[in-house]
């Protein structure tokens, strides 16, 4: 555990090095299908929702046997992926939040920080920044819908 909470610091560390200078205003990327193919059937989407969860709980089981994180999970039919939200919760009131792609292990961003006040060590989503734990729960919005 301690391990890992030294990589976490590590990275929020090394990705706030390359943050956008203050008072740079973000601008969300448009949603972008992962090809053209017909959009998939009610039954479909619940199906793959079903095995998103799956993923995720098996995802977390594997990795956090001694507690202090929590994981939400969502299959975001429009992207045709399955998205996991791990989150470490530190007893300093802080949290390290990472958002990735479960099928391919991408990550999408990340948040190290409290949930209101300070300014976060690390706020990112793909290549936007936030300064802020609204920013982030802005920014992550349309990922974890439809």
């Amino acid at each position: 555990m301690l391990h890992r909470l030294a990589l976490l610091t590590l990275l929020g560390t090394v990705c706030a090095c390359d943050a956008p200078p203050p008072g740079k205003v973000a601008v969300l990327p448009a949603v972008q299908d992962k090809g053209t193919a017909a959009a998939p059937s009610q039954q479909q989407v619940h199906e793959l929702s079903e095995q998103c969860a799956q993923k995720s709980r098996d995802q977390f089981r594997r990795d956090w046997k001694d507690g202090g994180a929590s994981f939400s999970h969502h299959y975001n039919a429009k992207r045709a992926t399955c998205f996991y939200l791990l989150t470490i919760h530190h007893s300093t009131g802080t949290h390290s939040i990472m958002f990735f792609d479960i099928a391919t292990g991408e990550l999408y961003g990340e948040y190290l920080g409290p949930e209101s006040g300070e300014s976060p060590a690390t706020c990112r989503i793909e290549s936007l920044y936030c300064a802020s734990w609204r920013e982030w729960e802005v920014l992550i919005q349309p990922y974890m819908e439809e």
